[in-house]
């Protein structure tokens, strides 16, 4: 019997690929190893208390950062600025999924308590933004969703990435990242080594899901014309909604303003038909 020959694997599959990850794979893990470590010692504690006296000094600022971190709001701006890079939004809807899934089993596991329970709301230093949490501290799942957006954005940006341009670009992100992270231990909801173990979730996260097979068949749907005007009715939508939601956070006017906007020109963007879309029955 003849056999069939062996489908070429899909863009992205194959093993150099995967190589080229390998620093991102390996700085991923060694953060959540040290994330893991740390938890739990007076070093984390220390730190925690040293870093919001010293730079709490921004009440506005880091809630903001924190709910930018959420995954609805991750999912808005990257799907706004990705219409003619789907698969962007494809790997972040998978590694939402993913991520979410082995972030839940670790908090389950662990049951560790985050920094009120510890510090109590009476602490001289300590003090808490928002949401009053105690419970489910590591690892952090706003920096998980930060870092995995920061890893799929510059992983789309590496064709170009000898450009001067996009070095800018790449760092812009892992530093939003960054402060993200950050802002989970300025608001009192996270220790350090959370934020440490969850973006070495984040880094790990992003390229496992870029390379995935189903992340670049999500992708390919994404892409048919018949799909993409639902994609831009969808944003100004999930862009109001986002400004409604009692999410934790009150935005700021010129806040709401911007992330309409941002939906509108996502609407604009995935309105129009470019070059690469798929006809309806190109998948068929």
């Amino acid at each position: 019997m003849r056999l069939s020959p062996r489908p070429p694997p899909l863009p992205g599959q194959t093993w150099a690929d995967w190589r080229a990850q390998a620093p991102r794979l390996v700085l991923g893990a060694l953060l959540l190893t040290a994330g893991l470590s740390l938890s739990g010692e007076a070093l984390d504690r220390t730190w925690c208390l040293a870093l919001q006296q010293s730079l709490g000094g921004w009440p506005t600022a880091w809630p903001l950062l924190t709910w930018s971190a959420l995954g609805i709001c991750s999912l808005l701006l990257v799907t706004c600025l990705s219409a003619e890079e789907p698969r962007r939004v494809a790997a972040l809807v998978v590694a939402m999924v993913l991520g979410g899934l082995v972030v839940h089993v670790i908090k389950r596991t662990l049951q560790v308590d985050r920094p009120l329970a510890v510090f109590g709301p009476d602490h001289p230093v300590f003090h808490v933004m928002g949401e009053h949490l105690r419970k489910g501290s590591m690892p952090s799942g706003h920096t998980t969703t930060a870092f995995t957006v920061a890893g799929l954005m510059t992983l789309s940006l590496r064709s170009a990435a000898r450009r001067p341009l996009t070095w800018a670009v790449c760092a812009g992100w892992w530093l939003l990242a960054a402060l993200q992270g950050l802002s989970r231990v300025m608001v009192g909801a996270h220790w350090p080594s959370d934020v440490l173990a969850g973006a070495g979730l984040g880094l790990i996260l992003a390229p496992v899901v870029w390379h995935l097979g189903m992340t670049q068949r999500l992708a390919l749907g994404l892409s048919r014309v018949s799909v993409r005007p639902w994609v831009a009715g969808a944003l100004p939508v999930l862009a109001v909604l986002l400004c409604l939601l009692d999410l934790g956070t009150p935005l700021p006017t010129a806040w709401s303003v911007a992330v309409v906007g941002l939906g509108l020109l996502g609407a604009w963007r995935w309105g129009r038909t470019p070059h690469g879309a798929l006809a309806p029955n190109t998948l068929s």
